[in-house]
């Protein structure tokens, strides 16, 4: 039995896609499924992305990961009296330890990060070598095509090794 089957049996016998879905989200949660048990490396690949997700209590509202880092905000979002959004709070990790933060000071610091976000992604977008490759929209990727061309640049990126010339002289 494949996982996929295994996964969608599961499901109808605990009946939480039809109990606990609004049933104009079921055909999406049913296409995100599909997609996290592909048994290939992208289901691996999207599986690892939310690992993370699960390690909380809460809800987990985003996610901004450094190098030695990472911020995770929790939810949901309450309303104050003034309007106002704020997260239920988050947990900042580093190398030294972790740190509980207020609703308050959640929105601080993700106001933060997501500024730096974009001042660091908007730089990268408007260098001179970038005009010729920017969109006016997201473009598809041709999975078939598009991935060939990525690992031929990872490839000449980086200097070969031993195994990989050896590869080369045996053809």
């Amino acid at each position: 039995m494949s996982i996929l089957s295994l996964i969608n049996a599961a499901l109808q016998k605990h009946g939480w896609l039809i109990a606990h879905l609004p049933s104009d989200e079921e055909e999406r949660a049913a296409q995100l499924i599909e997609l996290l048990v592909e048994d290939n490396v992208d289901g691996r690949a999207r599986r690892h992305t939310l690992q993370p997700w699960l390690w909380y209590e809460r809800p987990v509202r985003e996610r901004f990961e450094g190098q030695d880092c990472c911020l995770t905000v929790e939810g949901p979002i309450y309303r104050s009296r003034d309007g106002t959004g704020y997260p239920l709070g988050s947990q900042l990790r580093t190398e030294f330890g972790w740190l509980d933060l207020t609703p308050e000071e959640t929105n601080v610091i993700a106001d933060e990060v997501r500024s730096a976000i974009d001042l660091t992604l908007l730089r990268w977008f408007t260098r001179p070598d970038m005009a010729d490759r920017q969109l006016p929209s997201r473009q598809s990727r041709d999975r078939y095509f598009d991935d060939d061309v990525a690992r031929n640049l990872i490839l000449s990126a980086t200097p070969p090794t031993a195994s990989m010339e050896q590869d080369a002289h045996a053809d």
